[in-house]
């Protein structure tokens, strides 16, 4: 059985959830996010040896989320530039890899050819629904307070500079949070 807050939301235009999570209604973040879900799999599947999967995982899931902080609806379509995101986030950690020196070719085809998982059995949308919750959980449980803080301020777009005025810290303390940050979140 779906989410019932998710179900809510069925009908609502993705256009109409990003205004509204880009105006602090940070709950909806979770409809977008079970939307793509099927997308983030089949990319990350498809793209990245397995050893690497956990990290391209959670770059892409953070690429979705400063889609939705940064779309703009007058340039595109938010599924075409989510899924190009997406698929930045995957080759970006296939670069960052120091086993991997060269891009595979299979990630220069076309995100169409992303084969979508079908997420319709309520099997899939439960263990969905809880790799998404123990995903969140993990990262509360993984960094500091401050660092989660940091983390929420960076994902919903804010500068270094914005986000050590709101903490009342050093753009360099933002920094090396983020740092640890990236480190704790790849483990």
């Amino acid at each position: 059985m779906r989410n019932n807050f998710v179900e809510n939301y069925e009908n609502v235009s993705e256009n109409d959830i990003i205004d509204r999570i880009n105006s602090g209604d940070y709950e909806l973040l979770q409809v977008i996010i079970e939307r793509y879900y099927p997308l983030i799999c089949s990319c990350v599947r498809k793209y990245c040896p397995e050893a690497y999967s956990e990290d391209a995982f959670q770059e892409a899931t953070l690429a979705l989320y400063s889609a939705v902080k940064s779309f703009d609806s007058e340039k595109s379509s938010f599924s075409a530039f989510a899924a190009l995101c997406i698929k930045r986030a995957v080759i970006g950690v296939l670069k960052n890899s120091k086993r991997k020196k060269n891009i595979p070719d299979e990630l220069l085809s076309p995100i169409e050819e992303c084969e979508i998982i079908d997420s319709n059995s309520p099997e899939k949308i439960f263990f969905d629904r809880e790799d998404y919750k123990n995903l969140t959980d993990i990262i509360k449980l993984e960094l500091s307070p401050l660092e989660y803080e940091v983390l929420q301020f960076y994902l919903s777009g804010d500068k270094y500079s914005v986000i050590a005025e709101k903490l009342s810290i050093s753009e360099k303390s933002v920094n090396n949070a983020l740092m640890r940050i990236r480190k704790k979140l790849k483990k």
